[in-house]
């Protein structure tokens, strides 16, 4: 698997896990508010916080990243279909810039991280998450045990 494989398949999986790509009629039947808050603000890994390249933190909303109005204060007078282009490109750049991050070892002292070191820092139980349930999530994505290193995969 190559580097952007490897990350588009966390992606996604995250994003799932999320609930960005809930319908409404799931989230009547789970119980939870439709659009998820991943739909709302664009923000498919549902990210708290980021900074851009000059270190101002994007606009969040309720404790995530809120890419509909970071891209509705850079894109002033553009359309709403582009205002929603653009916040959802944002929101997957920003999730696969981080976790490249993640599985290079940004966040756990430089050492690469298997899927449950990765997940109960990315979501930690703090945040009334199962990490590890998060990582076997992940880890069946991607056809491999939650306590392989994802950078194990790269081929």
């Amino acid at each position: 698997m190559t580097r952007d494989e490897l990350i588009d398949k966390i992606a996604q999986a995250i994003a799932e896990r999320e609930g960005f790509y809930v319908s409404k009629a799931e989230a009547e039947k789970r119980g939870i508010a439709y659009p998820t808050r991943a739909q709302r603000n664009a923000n498919p890994g549902n990210i708290r916080r980021w900074k851009d390249a000059q270190g101002n933190p994007y606009p969040t909303f309720a404790g995530y990243v809120d890419f509909v109005s970071w891209a509705s204060e850079k894109f002033r007078g553009a359309s709403v279909e582009e205002i929603s282009r653009r916040a959802l490109e944002e929101g997957w750049r920003i999730l696969k810039a981080l976790v490249w991050q993640y599985i290079n070892g940004k966040y756990t002292q430089g050492k690469a991280p298997t899927l449950q070191e990765m997940f109960r820092v990315y979501a930690p139980s703090s945040d009334r998450n199962d990490p590890d349930a998060y990582a076997r999530f992940v880890a069946e994505k991607l056809g491999c045990d939650p306590r392989q290193r994802p950078m194990d995969l790269l081929g």
